[in-house]
């Protein structure tokens, strides 16, 4: 993975209202604008296409540190903004990309949360970098940290997943976060091509929960915002993995492996508490 470009900045804001898919939220947190991550199913980047590009770059390109925000988030709690806020971290970037390690924009807005607790906090990722936080998000004691965990294939996960880390480092976070006594949940999505009885069998001991999407329901178009991944499946010959529905077998074996209780689905599975 090469380089991005960094284009770091003020922001006005820090919690953003939320509707759509996250409608079950009250707002989304976003540390960072733009991923560096490049997955080929991302719905950002389709979107991304579709609207001006502030940088004139590739996505995955840039990479825009919102400097200030631990300053907006501890405003905003300081007003009692928090208290109420269901908060999703982050749905158009990852908070843990590379620059992290460096600029610590995450855990400063994990350090207000520990002073003043969200009603809920989800925090999204596929970095393990994740289990840094580790002591702080078990100090937030509505968090709950998702890993996507999109199949159990490696050759799989570096077709469509490049630039991200390997599945079995972000199963090892999981296990590390659970035990630290953080809550923890798998995002299988989206569902790429897998063995869905052994993808049970790895997610079973480091998740609570797990919540299943595909690329129909879960890019907020029907599939429109998809068309680039479903192309790729069929010219890798996994066509079967491209239609309406595929998910539907993989759910079954999930609940019946893990418990129905645990195994969620798509918006509704992401909005539960």
């Amino acid at each position: 993975m090469g380089r991005a470009a960094v284009f770091a900045r003020e922001a006005r804001a820090i919690l953003m209202p939320t509707g759509g898919y996250l409608a079950g939220f009250t707002h989304s947190l976003q540390p960072y604008a733009g991923c560096e991550f490049d997955c080929t199913y991302c719905y950002v980047r389709a979107l991304a296409v579709q609207r001006a590009n502030p940088f004139g770059l590739a996505w995955s390109r840039w990479i825009s540190p919102k400097t200030n925000a631990a300053a907006l988030l501890r405003r905003e709690a300081v007003r009692g903004r928090l208290d109420a806020a269901r908060i999703f971290c982050s749905s158009a970037t990852d908070p843990y990309v590379p620059l992290e390690r460096k600029l610590r924009l995450t855990r400063g807005c994990l350090e207000v949360m520990v002073e003043r607790p969200p009603a809920h906090l989800v925090l999204q990722t596929r970095s393990p970098f994740v289990t840094r936080d580790a002591d702080l998000l078990a100090r937030v004691p509505t968090a709950l940290v998702s890993v996507t965990i999109a199949t159990d294939d490696e050759r799989v996960r570096r077709a469509f997943e490049p630039n991200a880390p390997a599945t079995a480092l972000r199963i090892d976070a999981l296990r590390a976060l659970r035990a630290a006594g953080v809550r923890t949940q798998a995002a299988v999505a989206p569902l790429l091509p897998c063995d869905p009885e052994r993808l049970a069998d790895l997610l079973d001991p480091v998740v609570e929960r797990v919540v299943v999407d595909d690329f129909f329901r879960g890019d907020g178009a029907g599939g429109r915002r998809s068309t680039r991944v479903l192309a790729e499946l069929r010219a890798r010959g996994l066509g079967a993995w491209a239609e309406p529905g595929y998910a539907e077998e993989a759910v079954a074996v999930l609940r019946r492996r893990l418990g129905a209780e645990r195994v969620l689905e798509s918006q509704a599975g992401f909005s539960a508490a």
